[in-house]
């Protein structure tokens, strides 16, 4: 599956990875009951996992790269997607990354642990190495942490001499780094822009959107800080709907383009056609 939107000059293009059974019980400070009022499912909702695919002056960018064979039946798709949309994974010469997460970066291997997009270049915040790569998985202050840092070793290994660690602003014309720590700490959102018109592809900011949009203090286990989440849920929300801009999610329903609106005291999320 894949969907465009033009951003001044610059073509993006949602392609799914599929599609991830998440359990409700994941929610933070929330009764059972209540979230699962909010997702109108009980025990488990089921959620997209987007990837985004830029057109720059010609050449193929990815933002993010799916789970790969790593999670399920149901996701894993984003290559064949991409060979879909005529454009196969040894085209891509770029793939920004929104943080190290499984569902975001597994993709990058296939089932014996070579490159996916073999010509690719990997460029991902300077913090969220920092805090994944080259450390002993021991030091993970809890399971789920000591598990994705193994695993990012793994997946990062074919690329460790075309990775690129960035700081905040402009990386390339056109597409810059936004910091949205909290999720992980160096978790970034792409911020797209040609002309006057702009796309926010933001990660996780929100997984659960029935849940999080209404209730954006709302933190999930996924969580490295649930607190600093919160916090960068509400500031972005703020930010987003004060200024009309677009944004992409990985976790919004595909294709996941869209605007947060105040409703309220609140806000909404209004897809966009």
């Amino acid at each position: 599956m894949s969907a465009s939107k033009k951003i001044g000059d610059i073509e993006v293009t949602a392609i799914s990875d599929g599609v991830l059974a998440a359990p409700l019980d994941v929610v933070l400070g929330m009764e059972k009951s209540e979230a699962e009022r909010l997702a109108g499912k009980k025990d488990a909702v089921n959620i997209s996992v987007n990837a985004f695919l830029l057109k720059l002056n010609g050449k193929w960018a990815l933002v993010d790269t799916g789970s790969g064979n790593t999670m399920g039946p149901t996701l894993g798709k984003l290559p064949d997607n991409l060979r879909a949309s005529g454009v196969p994974p040894e085209k891509i010469e770029t793939i920004f990354l929104t943080h190290l997460h499984p569902d975001h970066s597994n993709g990058l291997v296939d089932d014996a642990g070579q490159a996916v997009y073999p010509n690719a270049e990997v460029i991902l915040h300077e913090t969220e190495a920092g805090f994944w790569l080259d450390r002993d998985e021991a030091s993970g202050a809890n399971e789920r942490i000591r598990r994705n840092i193994a695993k990012a070793a793994v997946t990062t290994a074919p690329y460790r001499k075309r990775m690129r660690t960035v700081r905040d602003g402009e990386v390339v014309p056109g597409v810059s780094a936004v910091p949205l720590a909290g999720h992980t700490p160096g978790h970034t959102g792409w911020l797209i822009q040609s002309g006057r018109d702009g796309l926010l592809i933001w990660g996780d900011v929100v997984h659960l959107a029935r849940i999080q949009i209404p209730r954006p203090n709302t933190g999930l286990v996924y969580d490295v800080d649930p607190q600093a989440a919160c916090a960068t849920r509400a500031r972005m929300f703020d930010r987003v709907s004060a200024d009309k801009l677009m944004v992409g999610g990985m976790h919004l329903d595909f294709p996941g383009f869209g605007h947060i609106v105040r409703q309220g005291s609140g806000y909404a999320f209004e897809a966009d056609a």
